[in-house]
C-alpha cells in the first residue's frame, strides 16, 4: 500500500452538515423577490450546484430576470446567520480530523470566506493549512474540469 501524504476534504456536507441550510437559505433568498420554493424540492434538485446556476434556472422557469448582484448577498448573508445560529459538525468528523497525521486541506465550490466561516465556528479550522475554492482558481468550479 502507498503512503498518503496528504488528504483533501470537502467541506458542505463532508465535514460541516450545511447542505440544508444552504437550501434553506436558497428558499428565503427566492422569496424576498417573490418566489416561492419548496424546501425538500429545493434540496433535492440544487444540493451541490453552484449559486449562480441555481439562480439561471430559477429565472428561466419563473420567467424573471433577477439579477445574480442583488441575490448573491441576500443569500451570503442568510447562509451566514444560519450557520451562525444552526451549524453542526458532520458525525465523525471532527474526530477523523483529530486523528490525522498527515497535512489537510479544504477544497469546495463555495468562497474561502464561506469554508473559513464554517469551519471556524466549529473548531475545525486550525486543522487546515490551505482552503482552496475551485470557484475562485476555476471558471470551472468543483471539480475542476479543463
Amino acid at each position: 500500500m502507498s503512503q498518503i501524504d496528504a488528504v483533501f476534504f470537502d467541506c458542505d456536507g463532508t465535514l460541516v452538515d450545511s447542505e440544508v441550510i444552504c437550501s434553506r437559505a436558497y428558499v428565503t433568498m427566492f422569496q424576498e423577490f417573490g418566489i416561492t420554493l419548496d424546501l425538500e424540492e429545493t434540496f433535492k434538485r440544487f444540493k451541490g450546484v453552484k449559486l449562480y446556476e441555481i439562480i439561471d434556472i430559477i429565472n428561466a422557469e419563473h420567467g424573471v430576470s433577477l439579477a445574480k448582484a442583488d441575490l448573491e448577498p441576500v443569500y451570503r448573508a442568510e447562509v451566514a446567520r444560519l450557520f451562525d445560529s444552526e451549524l453542526e459538525a458532520i458525525a465523525g468528523a471532527s474526530a477523523l480530523l483529530d486523528a490525522m497525521a498527515v497535512p489537510m486541506c479544504v477544497v469546495s465550490n463555495g468562497p474561502v470566506s464561506k469554508m473559513q466561516h464554517s469551519l471556524g465556528k466549529l473548531q475545525m479550522l486550525h486543522h487546515f493549512r490551505k482552503n482552496c475554492s475551485a470557484a475562485t482558481i476555476s471558471s470551472a468550479g468543483n471539480p475542476i474540469r479543463p
